[in-house]
């Protein structure tokens, strides 16, 4: 194992912190860093999907300059097999955790762990597992069960209404009138046997 990732965060400070983190206290090496998507992507793209100089992980924030972190680990996972993703994020709420899972992403890991908690969740995710925090895993369980129901449009607005988003916020960042988000979050409220959105938030927490 060449233990090499990098890492995707518009913090230049976090991200100088994380790999001095990294570098000084485990095996870990971190060539390249990047405040954008379109940089680690250009990166990649000139090093080459079958390379065997690609990184074996790549740390992801979801909140980037240029796209999303969720975009870009998506587009990491359909291109470049060979490499695990980790989302590295303030948010931490259920919402978050299972659109990350549903774009490919191998782990997450919330900003306020321990630096041990990142270092345990690259260590599982090297070896082929998958990684969430202890306190998490029983409510992402409870939502795989329940999305096994759901097609993949009803899944798409449960993200969203896990992660605290308006149906005005769903409209347009999926681009679907309003009335269609409330007939959707109609049938999520009737298959997660909730009432209205704070008890689904309750649910799930």
């Amino acid at each position: 194992m060449r233990n090499e990732l990098y890492i995707v965060d518009d913090h230049k400070m976090l991200l100088k912190g994380l790999k001095d983190y990294l570098e000084e206290h485990t095996s870990w090496k971190c060539p390249f860093l990047f405040t954008n998507k379109n940089d680690c992507l250009d990166k990649l793209k000139e090093i080459g999907p079958k390379s065997l100089n690609l990184p074996e992980i790549i740390i992801v924030d979801i909140q980037l300059s240029e796209g999303t972190g969720y975009s870009l680990v998506q587009e990491i996972t359909e291109k470049y097999k060979t490499i695990k993703c980790v989302m590295y994020s303030m948010y931490d709420s259920a919402g978050y955790i299972l659109q990350a899972k549903n774009c490919g992403a191998k782990g997450y890991v919330s900003k306020v762990a321990s630096e041990e908690d990142l270092v345990h969740c690259l260590e599982v995710v090297q070896s082929g597992g998958i990684y969430l925090e202890k306190n998490k895993i029983e409510a992402q369980q409870k939502l795989e069960d329940l999305t096994l129901l759901f097609t993949k449009q009803e899944t798409r607005i449960l993200e969203k209404l896990l992660q605290g988003k308006s149906n005005e916020d769903i409209s347009k960042e999926l681009f679907i009138s309003m009335h269609t988000v409330e007939n959707y979050v109609s049938f999520i409220y009737d298959k997660a046997n909730v009432k209205n959105r704070m008890e689904l938030l309750e649910k799930f927490k």
